[in-house]
């Protein structure tokens, strides 16, 4: 708005609504239609916009604080009445065209659109204005063109003669085509639409040429059919500007001959974008109404007591229960929807209304089809028409939830009147100096806050705590800049000198100058809850059995010791305790015992450590004591940590008393130095983990340091893992075969032996792959696959004679033979693949024997009875009973190699040999040495009564295309 026309709104004006708002300012002022706003109470114009002064001439004085009928501005206050009835029931006064006299005095045609609303205790008009004089006189001399153009009889001349007419009045304008013509002729408006002004004719193909290539094709169809239909489509002037264009296109004929083409051109782009924005101005509006709960409508009485709804819109179905249909079709059906008990009263007030012709107001209840009952509203207002009639134009709306909102409210004030009196919270109030001025609330608000004592102190000198200098600060800041706060949290000292923490919300206030006088709020005793957040921190910080710190905490704190060794260039030290054979103290005594008993290892930790130092719980019997501040040099870092370790081997040496029990335990330790930032938190944890097995490795109950060569071979281990599982999934594992021959020298069979034929490092040997696959427990798929592919290689030598006698023998892990399902694996390999269980041979080593012995039995037994056989391999290298040996179903023993290699040379090897031959013969169990490379170590071996025989002398392990077999 410019400063030479300034606004009331800012100021209230005359009389205007205190509205303040930048944006409702550029709004009202820089509107390009002009807007009005009228007092309902005695009509003055109150505010008017600038648009609106240009369109009536008047000055801002001549019109602010007069009615429109003083002005003669709107000369028949009847018209006017009727215009803005539609307000009174709610309704809007929509594109309604009237006649307005203007400050010269000359009547113009103007569409309104206006509005109710609503500023405190007064009611207002919003009025919008539009001058459409110029529309409605095209429009006019258009409908008299078409007029024209329906008499066929009428000659062109005179047609021309009335669009020159229509053009004097509007941007209207037209062109003509004469047949063989290659010229269109323009008239002089169609020249000043397209800004082509002194153009009389011009080429046809220039005719449409301007038209927007989008609206280009419509444009052609209807120059196609010439049948007068409308068409609206755009064209760019010559300087570039785009307008909108609306046409007929008309075809003369005479006689059967056509006389003319010729189109009626108007251009109309302020009305298309004011209707545009009428559209989306009503769009909005539909918008926000469509979910308006309420129906409106239109009732109409006759004297003879005839009723009718000439309207009713679709929320009649959803208040009455009826469709718009049923209830125009028998007006009764809304009568009949309504409470009996209130039906009496909405007729009675409906007649009343009609015979006074005043607004109709009622309250009253529905009970539709479904039978619940609902509370409506209605108003409407009456008008008595023509033939007698009176129409009712308003609405009514579905107000049960208002009904039982006061209900609700009625009983909430009730309830909160009697809770406010028991609640545990209370309510405070400080001046500007941070000042009780007041305190109250609960019964219990004397042991809390001793208000006696805290009137016309501050928080601080009466007794609260536990917020330091800069949070109170950045409090106050926040109460200066008018923001509420909540949840500020402090502890306080009760009257009777205990500690509890309480947590205040509430907001500042400022006088009518913005001065801060103080603040007020609530406060609640949130001991409990602080309580209970030091026990989950407790419980996500800290090892439930023994209190110490967790696997969490530790991390975290190492993480601090480390950064601190790069401040401060000392050493530290992590200790990793594992405690010797926990797991049997479990197994026997019960976990209560064990529980007792890391307990006390946690209570000897501490005592060995200093306040500096952490010790932690990881979990079951893993501690880690991590030592700071050891000093610059590694050498007196490490001999500092080897002291405490020593110490808490000592300590942990001594006997524990639990309970009714005595007991010994012992620790393995693992010890790390770290320094600065050289290593990792994780790989200071995997190296201290490291050195503790390699203390265990050493017999236990001893400390070892981290060593590089451990690390390199754990870190080789991983890869050997990784690789492993690759090449399982890439099928990089194959079979060898190394023949068993009998005295004679005759292949009797074959022993598998699995091979990797990895593709970096070539064929790798089972011993640097079956120890890992063993610990990984890799060694259960890949001892299924080798008994999957020797399997399948037994049926291949079964389809031919000389093979089909051949034995298969097969190494099964103890992890594998110890499986649950091994037996049914065994059982359904040999059934899927038809394997003939007679030639298959399980070698198992002594070291199964160890454990569940009977287990062991049951599952050879079980296999036996089908025809697997079983041979004890590397015999004499584990710890087996001989009593343990006669009861296994065995078929056969091999001699370890170890005894073979030497049997010429060491006697004690002879002897073995011999006795394991002897021990064979009297059991009756076959036997078969292995390692057998010369002839001589073949020749002892038969001579003492071996019949099968295993190694390079007769035939390395190669795979099976170069096996040799006996031929056929």
């Amino acid at each position: 708005m410019s400063s030479a026309s300034p606004t009331p709104w800012a100021g209230g004006g005359i009389g205007a609504p205190g509205l303040t708002g930048s944006v409702f300012q550029t709004v009202f002022e820089c509107s390009p239609e002009a807007i009005a706003l009228t007092r309902v109470r005695d009509g003055v114009l109150v505010e008017v916009n600038t648009e609106w002064l240009s369109l009536t001439g008047y000055s801002r004085a001549e019109a602010l604080g007069r009615t429109a009928v003083e002005m003669g501005h709107w000369l028949d206050p009847e018209e006017r009445m009727r215009v803005f009835a539609p307000l009174l029931t709610g309704g809007r006064v929509v594109d309604t065209d009237v006649t307005l006299v203007m400050q010269d005095r000359n009547p113009r045609v103007v569409r309104m659109n206006a509005a109710l609303m609503q500023e405190q205790e007064e009611q207002y008009i919003l009025i919008y204005l539009r001058d459409v004089t110029a529309e409605r006189l095209a429009h006019e001399a258009l409908r008299a063109g078409e007029q024209a153009l329906e008499h066929a009889n009428e000659k062109l001349n005179r047609q021309v003669k009335l669009y020159e007419v229509t053009e004097s009045v509007a941007k209207v304008g037209h062109w003509v085509i004469y047949p063989g013509d290659s010229m269109v002729h323009l008239s002089r408006g169609y020249g000043e639409i397209v800004q082509e002004p002194g153009r009389a004719l011009v080429p046809k193909e220039r005719l449409l040429a301007n038209v927007m290539e989008e609206d280009r094709e419509r444009v052609l169809q209807a120059r196609a059919r010439m049948d007068g239909q409308t068409v609206e489509y755009r064209l760019r002037r010559s300087d570039g500007s785009v307008v909108w264009l609306r046409s007929r296109m008309h075809r003369q004929v005479e006689g059967g001959q056509v006389r003319a083409d010729f189109g009626i051109v108007q251009e109309f782009t302020s009305e298309r974008q004011a209707r545009q924005e009428l559209e989306n101005q009503l769009a909005f509006i539909q918008k926000i109404t469509s979910r308006a709960p309420g129906m409106v409508y239109e009732y109409q009485m006759w004297p003879d007591k005839r009723s009718a709804f000439p309207f009713v819109s679709a929320a009649v179905q959803q208040l009455f229960g009826l469709t718009p249909e049923e209830a125009r079709n028998d007006p009764a059906s809304v009568l009949r929807a309504v409470h009996p008990d209130d039906a009496t009263m909405v007729v009675k007030s409906t007649w009343e209304a009609a015979k006074t012709v005043q607004p109709w107001h009622c309250e009253f209840r529905t009970r539709p089809a479904d039978g619940q009952e609902r509370w409506m509203l209605g108003y409407a207002l009456p008008e008595v028409q023509a033939d007698g009639s009176v129409l009712f134009c308003g609405s009514i709306t579905d107000i049960t939830s208002q009904k039982e909102a006061l209900t609700r409210l009625k009983l909430s004030e009730e309830r909160f009147r009697n809770l406010s009196a028991l609640s545990s919270d209370w309510y405070w109030e400080q001046d500007a100096e941070f000042r009780f001025v007041r305190v109250d609330g609960d019964g219990r608000i004397d042991s809390y806050l001793a208000p006696e004592e805290a009137m016309g102190r501050t928080r601080w000198d009466s007794g609260a705590l536990g917020v330091t200098a800069a949070q109170w600060a950045a409090h106050k800041a926040q109460l200066l800049a008018h923001e509420t706060f909540y949840d500020f949290e402090l502890q306080r000292v009760r009257a009777d000198g205990t500690y509890m923490w309480a947590s205040i919300s509430g907001e500042p206030m400022f006088d009518v100058d913005g001065v801060f006088t103080g603040y007020r709020g609530t406060g609640r005793d949130i001991s409990a809850r602080k309580q209970a957040e030091a026990d989950i921190e407790r419980l996500a910080f800290y090892d439930a059995l023994t209190g110490l710190p967790n696997r969490r905490l530790l991390i975290d704190r190492l993480n601090h010791a480390v950064a601190a060794s790069a401040r401060n260039s000392h050493h530290g030290a992590l200790l990793f305790i594992d405690l010797d054979n926990f797991k049997i103290l479990n197994d026997t005594l019960g976990h209560h015992m064990g529980d007792l008993l890391l307990q006390q290892v946690a209570q000897r930790l501490q005592e060995c450590v200093r306040t500096v130092d952490t010790v932690a719980r990881l979990g079951g019997d893993e501690f880690v004591v991590m030592l700071e501040e050891l000093g610059m040099d590694p050498a007196e870092a490490a001999a500092q940590a080897e002291t405490v370790a020593k110490k808490i081997l000592q300590t942990l040496n001594q006997q524990f008393a639990l309970a009714s029990h005595n007991l010994h335990s012992s620790p393995s330790i693992g010890v790390t130095l770290f320094y600065q930032h050289l290593h990792s938190v994780d790989e200071l944890l995997k190296r201290a983990d490291l050195a503790m097995y390699q203390a265990k490795g050493a017999g236990r109950n001893t400390l070892r340091f981290f060593d590089p060569e451990m690390q390199a071979a754990a870190t080789a281990r991983a890869a050997m893992e990784t690789d492993l599982r690759q090449g399982m999934l890439r099928d990089e594992f194959m079979l060898y075969y190394q023949c068993v021959v009998d005295a004679e020298g005759v292949p009797t069979g074959v022993e598998a032996l699995l091979r990797w034929k990895h593709p970096q490092r070539g064929i790798v040997s089972p011993g640097e792959f079956i120890p890992i696959a063993e610990q990984t427990g890799l060694i259960l798929p890949l001892g299924q696959w080798v008994l999957e592919a020797a399997c399948a290689q037994l049926v291949a030598w079964s389809a031919k004679p000389h093979t089909q006698k051949l034995t298969m023998a097969v190494n099964v892990s103890a992890r594998q033979f110890k499986h649950p399902e091994f037996s049914n694996h065994i059982l359904n390999l040999l059934r899927l693949t038809g394997a003939n269980p007679y030639r298959l041979k399980l070698e198992l080593t002594e070291s199964l024997l160890l454990s569940e012995f009977d287990e062991v039995i049951e599952k050879m037994s079980e296999l036996r009875s089908i025809g697997v056989g079983f041979s004890l391999d590397d015999f004499g290298t584990g710890y087996s009973s001989l009593s343990y040996l006669k009861r296994l179903p065995l078929d056969q023993l091999k001699i370890d190699q170890s005894f073979v290699r030497d049997v010429l040379t060491d006697p004690n090897d002879a002897a073995i040999a011999r006795t394991i031959l002897n021990l064979a013969e009297s059991l009756d169990l076959g036997v078969v040495a292995e390692g057998v490379e010369t002839a001589g170590q073949h020749d002892f071996l038969l001579r003492n009564g071996c019949k099968a025989f295993q190694g390079y002398f007769f035939g390395r392990p190669v795979p099976v295309e170069l096996l040799q077999l006996p031929n056929p």
